[in-house]
């Protein structure tokens, strides 16, 4: 989706497979960042999933895929690079292999790309994540002003 497209995307209740609060999240990320980039993908399925035995209908792949594929919550785009914001109401030491995972993933499925960064972006973080994740290049943005339940 284009990035022109951001009144549409902030008057979204929820955004596509995240939660109210997690929508909250990338919402004011995005309010941050969407003037460095082109486009945006939401709930974007990326690697295998289940392998399904050879000759399964094709009908059945879309469905495995669609359903048990790795989902990177926010992939965004510009001048050849890609951005993957992972999105938490608490950081934890969980958004490190999903981000990793990501990475290796989008990049086999896009060898177009010149350079992936990687974002984890939350409400909070637990305690020494965040050194944690920037060591392995992982970018950290907390935002505690979100309402959480």
């Amino acid at each position: 989706m284009p990035l022109s497209k951001i009144d549409y995307i902030r008057s979204l209740q929820t955004l596509p497979a995240l939660t109210p609060v997690e929508s909250a999240v990338a919402l004011a990320w995005l309010n941050e960042h969407y003037q460095a980039y082109d486009s945006i993908e939401f709930n974007v399925r990326l690697g295998q999933g289940v392998i399904l035995p050879e000759g399964s209908p094709d009908y059945l792949k879309k469905f495995v895929r669609a359903s048990h594929a790795k989902r990177a919550d926010m992939i965004l785009t510009a001048n050849g690079d890609a951005t993957i914001v992972e999105v938490k109401i608490r950081i934890g030491a969980s958004a490190l292999g999903q981000l990793l995972t990501y990475r290796q993933l989008y990049a086999g499925e896009h060898p177009e790309v010149k350079a992936i960064h990687l974002i984890a972006a939350g409400a909070t973080i637990e305690p020494d994540v965040e050194a944690i994740l920037n060591s392995h290049g992982i970018g950290v943005e907390t935002f505690p002003s979100v309402a959480i339940p």
